[in-house]
């Protein structure tokens, strides 16, 4: 297995007081540094990585979909809600 080697921070938040690894030293003024270090990454296979892209891409899909259909649904109530005001106000 392919391993990738790469420099981490420990930064402790002042405002919230929980830590964090990141690649980068400094977030902003809210965060301390209290530590570094070497992380050894054991990379995943590239059809496991590929895999897992197109499973959070469908996901993503998904969330989209339903989201317009709600908006979808919503819009027709409104139509159908200013269809019935205007059936209501009319007299032969």
């Amino acid at each position: 297995m392919k391993t990738k080697q790469m420099e981490v921070f420990l930064l402790k938040s002042i405002k919230c007081g929980f830590e964090l690894f990141h690649t980068d030293q400094s977030l902003g003024e809210d965060y301390v540094l209290i530590g570094s270090g070497t992380a050894t990454i054991t990379m995943l296979p590239k059809e496991e990585v590929v895999k897992n892209q197109v499973d959070a891409l469908e996901k993503s899909k998904n969330m989209v979909l339903a989201n317009c259909q709600l908006e979808i649904e919503s819009i027709d109530d409104k139509i159908q809600s200013l269809l019935a005001i205007g059936h209501d106000g009319l007299q032969s």
